[in-house]
């Protein structure tokens, strides 16, 4: 009998061979189930980055930075543009407003027809009355380091006969004397009379030329 079931196993085995080409052994069941488990295991590896890129694609349709601060230099500091007009209506109430000494001399008036008459600054200056009082006999000439528009206006200024200082606003007594003749910018001239009370205010070469000219003619001829 075990001879006979032996034979009927062997018979069983080679008649399984034939069918599958070899021999399933409990390895190959394992190896199989294994492969089976990974591609599973893939599917949800790969499922799972579909969700998280889908995730993150949603995030960004609604994606929120931090507010950008803007600075820019608008008269010559920089400063927020988001804070700029923060306070400006109280300080408004609080400005002060410059007239410049023979600002009336560059207007150009209404003819009688109601039509413009153009008229050069240097005819304007030159038609300008200049009686003895407004006849300048020294001046203050305001500048600094690296102004590059006050060498040309102390050049013309020492050719004159006027009686002349230098001041130098950056200077430890310039400032105060900035302040006193309420100079905001360089060069600037402040032509004096006898009593040293001002006469004119010029800031160019040209406007000096204009200025000074008729009234040297007139006076140191």
């Amino acid at each position: 009998m075990q001879g006979g079931e032996g034979s009927a196993h062997t018979r069983g085995n080679s008649h399984f061979r034939k069918r599958t080409g070899r021999l399933m052994t409990g390895s190959g069941i394992s190896k199989i189930l294994g492969t089976v488990n990974a591609g599973r295991g893939t599917m949800d590896v790969r499922g799972a980055g579909e969700a998280r890129l889908a995730e993150l694609k949603g995030q960004l349709l609604s994606v929120q930075g931090t507010p950008t601060e803007v600075y820019s230099r608008i008269v010559g500091y920089y400063r927020s543009v988001r804070n700029w007009n923060a306070g400006k209506r109280e300080e408004f109430g609080r400005r002060k407003e410059y007239s410049f000494p023979n600002a009336q001399l560059w207007e150009t008036p209404l003819a009688s027809t109601g039509e413009l008459e153009a008229r050069s600054p240097k005819a304007a200056l030159q038609a300008a009355p200049h009686g003895a009082k407004a006849r300048p006999v020294s001046y203050l000439l305001f500048t600094r380091p690296g102004c590059h528009q006050c060498p040309p206006v102390r050049e013309y200024m020492a050719g004159t006969p006027l009686l002349g200082q230098i001041v130098d606003v950056d200077s430890d007594e310039g400032p105060d004397l900035a302040r006193a003749y309420e100079v905001m910018a360089t060069p600037t001239v402040v032509l004096l009379d006898a009593d040293g009370e001002e006469v004119a205010r010029l800031y160019t070469r040209s406007q000096l030329v204009a200025y000074i000219a008729p009234v040297a003619e007139a006076s140191y001829a």
